[in-house]
């Protein structure tokens, strides 16, 4: 066993004995627990090396920590059978105990309080009962819980050990048997604790990893030099002008290619994401996020690890340049820190104060001044024949590299990224992943990044390759060689199939509505909702260390590329509540007709039919309340679309919306639902709550439900239009009340003033607040109704 290896492992294991501890298996603390338990594992699975291993769970804390008791442990073991000296085990050893102390800033104080559990980082009030951690399965929701059974935490251990008797001993392996079995372990039970045991281990392991590549020793670690000097580098890449890259292309483009678009983002950002793992030595517990365009990693502060990430940044934005032309661009630097500002030192948060540093001193910098990295960048190419536009994302090439390409109805002429772009669009759905390899590939499907080919995993057997992005599993396959890194793959996939076949997404036509069908009621439009959470980087700039960022940017990422596709499917129903809905959401065998676009990190674009656009975008609300424990809201833009109006185009329109939510009010938690107008200083979204409370009031009085319109409207949709036209009325001078005596009249002559109570005459507590009147709101329920009761 290699030294880095054994620091690595050793991170990762020495804390286990904390879940066996609360079970109450063996005797004496979590230290003494966890060794015995890595001994009986090292002898039912005849591995010596968890042997090897047991000495970080036994020896992490300073009251075990008595070197010769500890070099007498060593010596039993014999450690040359395991090619280490005796003084390798001894720095691996003070060095995770230094890491330990690092990793975070939570720290037992007392008698630990077993029964106490993880509580929410979205929500301190609300905790988790320990759980596997299964993405197909129920939706992790923090609960009223205060305290935890000792069989809680036998049911973890039970399975914690099935799954590491079957890994084999490498950190890629055991990876993600722990985030499966510990996510929902509290990594102490220290009152209202949200870091997860999972991330505490990996941030332990990524610390120790890179103070030992920064040369970190023995008696570094005593002098306590290696935690005051500044031996770590924090390496944040940032990509700016995503949307720009996945919507800005023309009108040929088709939801296979925004989709395969979206998804080589991904896949970019994870090449340079193990590139820099790659040379640096590093393992994937050095990242501590990379979702959404967005990556940290934790790395060692030497002058060799900063050449390679020169050497890394300038490749990949000539890269960039020279393949987008300029629309995508990553910001990527490092700012070298001490182990003590992984934390807090008395009330000030030394770890937020880092990040910010290398945010506004180097990453905001670099977006102001893109593409600088690349030589000769206003130099003329040299000459290579006639340039020519790409016809679908508009990059000018040699003519000779245009080929006539089929997309969608139309043949173009698609440079040689679109055309593999398109092929791998058809290959999404039916990939289980991707395999990474530096060595050429060719074949359908396949794509090229930085550093390596992406190879569409559709069947056995796997690819060879450098690493296997599996997608959306944490168990690694039985078939899978020794030499291919695993690497966990959320997506959020979800697709309505086309009549062509169950493996062919549908387009824009068919997800608007059969036209054929003469049963079929409302409006054939397009539905394209865009959302995101509201406050959430000032959230993550207060996590005051790495192993709790990990946990909040990991528990994000799970809901909006694990659950997503769950939420659409139409599972967690009990959450729902009364949503609005113009139809019974579709069960199996139906599908419902949406396509994911993109999600992650904290945002989502999703394009569907549009009544279930319209219901989906509140599914999604209430998931996400009730996934946060009501500690966080998101805001989101509807709209709706004639099926040929250009993809960039409708993401320019609920861009904006979603910006004007955003910026309208400060408590933000709001939906753009439907264009309106309004008067100045009139906000245009609902608040969510809002506008449920006006559906569960209006849509029984005019809506009967799948395209008809209430018994007493039935002949009289024009009531409605007339309705709507007085309230543009009031919208045009909300003084005047010349709108209230004709509504009242309106409806008196219809003899239904007691369907609109609310509408007639004014309300003067509302006059007074200066709030709008009611029939202001009114336009966000009758005209969704009259689009689903048109035809």
């Amino acid at each position: 066993m290699k030294l880095d290896e054994l620091v690595a492992l050793g991170g990762l294991i020495h804390d286990i004995g904390k879940p066996v501890q609360r079970a109450g298996i063996y005797s004496g603390d979590h230290s003494k627990q966890g060794a015995e338990f890595l001994r009986r594992l090292a002898r039912e699975t005849g591995r010596e090396e968890y042997e090897l291993l047991a000495l970080f769970s036994a020896f992490h804390h300073s009251e075990h920590f008595n070197e010769a008791r500890i070099r007498e442990a060593i010596r039993k073991l014999n450690p040359e059978c395991f090619e280490l000296s005796e003084e390798d085990i001894i720095r691996a050893l003070w060095i995770v105990y230094e890491a330990d102390n690092l990793s975070s800033a939570e720290r037992e104080k007392g008698k630990p309080w077993n029964i106490r559990p993880l509580y929410s980082i979205f929500n301190e009030k609300k905790a988790y009962r320990p759980a596997v951690l299964e993405f197909g399965q129920e939706l992790p929701t923090p609960e009223d819980i205060e305290s935890l059974t000792k069989w809680n935490y036998e049911n973890v251990i039970e399975g914690l050990k099935g799954d590491i008797k079957k890994s084999e001993l490498r950190a890629d392996r055991i990876l993600p048997v722990l985030e499966k079995h510990l996510t929902f372990v509290s990594s102490v039970t220290a009152k209202r604790n949200v870091i997860s045991l999972y991330d505490h281990l990996r941030m332990t392991s990524a610390i120790a990893l890179a103070m030992l590549k920064a040369g970190c020793t023995a008696e570094g670690v005593k002098a306590g030099r290696c935690k005051r000097e500044k031996r770590l580098l924090l390496i944040e890449g940032d990509f700016s002008g995503i949307q720009d890259f996945i919507y800005g292309i023309s009108g040929k483009g088709t939801l296979k290619y925004l989709r395969a678009r979206s998804a080589y983002l991904e896949l970019i950002s994870w090449d340079i994401v193990l590139e820099i793992l790659r040379r640096l030595g590093l393992t994937r517990a050095n990242v501590v996020f990379n979702a959404g365009g967005h990556f940290l990693i934790l790395g060692q502060n030497t002058e060799g690890a900063k050449k390679e990430l020169e050497s890394i940044r300038r490749h990949v934005i000539e890269w960039l340049y020279r393949e987008f032309g300029g629309k995508l661009y990553l910001a990527l630097d490092w700012e070298a820190v001490s182990g003590e500002e992984l934390g807090r030192k008395g009330e000030k948060n030394l770890f937020a104060e880092a990040r910010g540093r290398l945010k506004k001193r180097k990453l905001d910098l670099r977006k102001l001044r893109r593409f600088r990295e690349v030589k000769d960048l206003f130099e003329e190419p040299e000459a290579s024949g006639r340039l020519e536009e790409c016809a679908v994302c508009g990059k000018e090439v040699p003519k000779s590299e245009l080929k006539e390409f089929r997309l969608g109805e139309d043949k173009v002429e698609a440079c040689k990224t679109c055309r593999e772009l398109f092929r791998l669009g058809e290959k999404l759905p039916k990939v289980r992943g991707f395999v990474l390899d530096r060595k050429a590939h060719e074949g359908e499907g396949i794509t090229k990044g930085p550093f390596r080919y992406f190879i569409p995993y559709t069947k056995d057997p796997i690819p060879r390759g450098e690493a296997l992005l599996l997608k959306n599993a944490l168990n690694v396959p039985e078939n899978l060689p020794e030499t291919i890194e695993f690497v966990p793959y959320l997506v959020a996939d979800y697709f309505k199939p086309s009549k062509e076949g169950e493996r062919v997404i549908a387009d824009f036509e068919e997800l608007a509505g059969d036209k054929e069908d003469t049963k079929k009621k409302g409006t054939n439009r397009i539905g394209v909702l865009k959302g995101d959470v509201d406050n959430l980087g000032s959230f993550f700039r207060d996590m005051d260390s790495p192993s709790k960022l990990a946990t909040a940017s990991r528990f994000m990422d799970y809901f909006f590329k694990a659950y997503l596709n769950e939420i659409i499917r139409g599972k967690f129903e009990y959450l729902m509540g009364d949503i609005p809905s113009l139809r019974n959401w579709p069960r199996e065998p139906e599908k419902p007709g949406i396509v994911v676009v993109y999600a992650g990190g904290d945002d989502f674009f999703i394009v569907g039919a549009w009544d279930q656009v319209f219901e989906l975008a509140f599914r999604v609300r209430e998931a996400f309340r009730a996934y946060t424990g009501n500690g966080m809201t998101l805001s989101a833009g509807l709209g709706y679309f004639h099926p040929k109006t250009p993809i960039y185009r409708m993401a320019d329109v609920v861009s904006e919306r979603l910006e004007r939510v955003k910026n309208e009010r400060k408590d933000k938690d709001r939906v753009f639902v439907i264009e309106r107008t309004a008067p100045e200083g009139f906000p245009i979204a609902y608040r969510w709550g809002q506008y449920e409370e006006l559906w569960k009031t209006y849509k029984p009085r005019v809506y009967a439900g799948n395209g008809r319109l209430a018994k007493e409207l039935e002949s009289k949709k024009g009531l409605l239009w007339r309705i709507l036209e007085l309230r543009e009325l009031y919208v045009r001078d909300p003084k005047s009340v010349k709108w209230a005596y004709l509504i009242a009249y309106l409806l008196g002559r219809h003899k239904l003033s007691g369907l609109f109570p609310e509408l007639v005459g004014i309300d003067a507590g509302a006059a007074l607040r200066g709030e709008p009147q009611p029939i202001y709101w009114v336009d966000g329920i009758l005209k969704v109704v009259l689009m689903a009761v048109r035809g």
